[in-house]
């Protein structure tokens, strides 16, 4: 076999085996991909592996063209005779031998094995995975003694060359991130961050910073850590997109104790499940729960835009002048310092509420209402009301735009974009309650397009048919560059 010819990865469709698959699609020609299942309690693993490499044929056009035939073989047998809390219901902790209970006795011995058998059919010499003795949880068949030592026993078993490739081994969890970046940038980073899983217990329900998670099994902690290191929770984000939803964000208090709001996102790169200080931005975008009438609390040098999403009437007075919002998507504008009072008819009235610092930041905002879903059978792209159904639009590229956001209210859509310079489009798939923001990158502009488009039918099982489609867009913009403009 000629060992510079391709390699075989590893890839479970976790953090670390996706940074490996990039290192090698970085440095061969050929790269090929081997997946098991052996009954893990986190299969769901499994489903996005097939999302990470679809990711990164569709972002990586370089990579698409090296990347080969993967497999995902059967191991049950391995759940079967092991008793480890990663391939059954048990509680995570600690045995006697100071070992997590998740620690599966053989599973990497095994997987080199037929990785090593499959490379030696398939013409591939190199085998690579994400092992690491750094920031790991003391597993004995990650330890590079263990690796050199399975390298040898392939190596004679075949009778042929056979190199193990661990480009984590020495790394801890930050130096990863960091690798991934250098990989792939900031487009690399964001599809590990949201399309790789490494949560123990499976979960997919909660987005942190650091991608999906439970947040306290151990892999979790590992990949927080590694994050918060990586990219302090208070540092201006220098990744471009950050996709965000209404369930993950944290209740905070309002300052007079009438209701509630969770920060979706801020012009700084924060965790939205920990409560923002009001001082701590430059733009603000919350949803707010409205419980009670009274007063609103006063912000000094902030604009307010609150857009009406679900529960009007909601009446505000200003300077005694009553202004009623009674449709969702309907909004009103005012400064932060004025007096204004709610009224409310329903128990709880929810709006989004838009703050920018005076002088600091101007914004944008487009409410777009799609028409009523059609049955899935009866719908397709051609027959649309283009007016209803979809938005085209361009953006100049200059430093003075400094991010847009889509909050998605109701429905299902599509978001396609291409950023900087770049040519190389994008895309994710936002429901109900979720959004995305996409910010400058390098100071170059931000988007230079963007299309929106009600989901396709097959993956809108959520919405009902009949109901209304709408989200909102909001542009945001330096006040110290008055040249930004936005087309639509």
């Amino acid at each position: 076999m000629n060992q510079h010819a391709g390699a075989l990865v590893l890839f479970s469709g976790g953090q670390d085996s996706a940074t490996c698959l990039a290192w090698a699609l970085d440095r061969f020609e050929r790269v090929e991909t081997i997946g098991f299942d052996y009954g893990q309690r986190h299969r769901i693993e499994l489903e996005c592996r097939t999302q990470v490499l679809q990711s990164l044929r569709e972002r990586f056009p370089a990579w698409d063209a090296k990347l080969g035939e993967d497999r995902v073989l059967d191991l049950a047998v391995l759940g079967e005779i092991s008793s480890s809390a990663l391939t059954s219901q048990r509680a995570i902790e600690f045995d006697v031998n100071g070992l997590p209970n998740t620690f599966v006795p053989g599973r990497n011995l095994l997987f080199l094995t037929l990785a090593g058998a499959l490379a030696y059919r398939r013409g591939l010499s190199v085998l690579v995975g994400g092992m690491c003795e750094t920031d790991y949880s003391g597993y004995p068949d990650c330890r590079d003694d263990t690796l050199k030592a399975q390298q040898v026993t392939l190596s004679l078993g075949l009778d042929t060359r056979v190199v193990i490739e661990t480009p984590l081994m020495w790394l801890d969890k930050a130096a990863t991130w960091a690798m991934t970046e250098r990989l792939g940038g900031d487009a690399l980073v964001e599809l590990i961050r949201l399309d790789t899983h490494s949560c123990y217990l499976g979960d997919r329900s909660r987005l942190h910073a650091w991608g999906y998670g439970c947040g306290g099994c151990p892999a979790c902690s590992l990949r927080k850590a590694g994050w918060e290191r990586y990219r302090p929770s208070n540092a201006r984000p220098s990744h471009p997109i950050q996709r965000f939803a209404l369930a993950d964000a944290m209740p905070e208090p309002w300052k007079n104790g009438d209701g509630v709001t969770r920060t979706l996102a801020t012009d700084r790169c924060v965790d939205t499940t920990i409560a923002a200080a009001d001082s701590d931005w430059d733009w603000r975008i919350s949803v707010a729960d409205i419980e009670t009438g009274g007063p609103f609390s006063p912000f000094e040098q902030v604009d307010r835009t609150l857009i009406l999403l679900h529960g009007g009437p909601l009446i505000l007075n200003r300077s005694g002048a009553p202004i009623t919002l009674t449709d969702a998507g309907e909004r009103i504008s005012f400064e932060g310092e004025e007096a204004v009072d709610a009224q409310i008819a329903a128990t709880t009235v929810q709006a989004l509420n838009l703050m920018t610092r005076r002088g600091q930041v101007g914004s944008t905002v487009r409410v777009i209402h799609g028409a009523p879903l059609a049955d899935p059978a009866q719908d397709n792209r051609a027959s649309r009301p283009p007016d209803h159904h979809w938005a085209s639009l361009t953006t100049l590229t200059t430093a003075a735009t400094v991010a847009f956001v889509a909050f998605v209210v109701a429905g299902s859509y599509r978001i396609e974009w291409s950023a900087g310079y770049s040519a190389q489009k994008q895309f994710l798939i936002l429901r109900a309650g979720e959004g995305i923001v996409l910010r400058e990158a390098s100071g170059i502009g931000l988007v230079s397009a963007l299309e929106i488009d009600v989901d396709t039918p097959s993956l809108r099982s959520d919405s009902a048919v009949g109901s209304q489609p709408w989200l909102i867009l909001i542009t945001l913009e330096s006040s110290h560059d008055s040249s930004a403009t936005i087309a639509h």
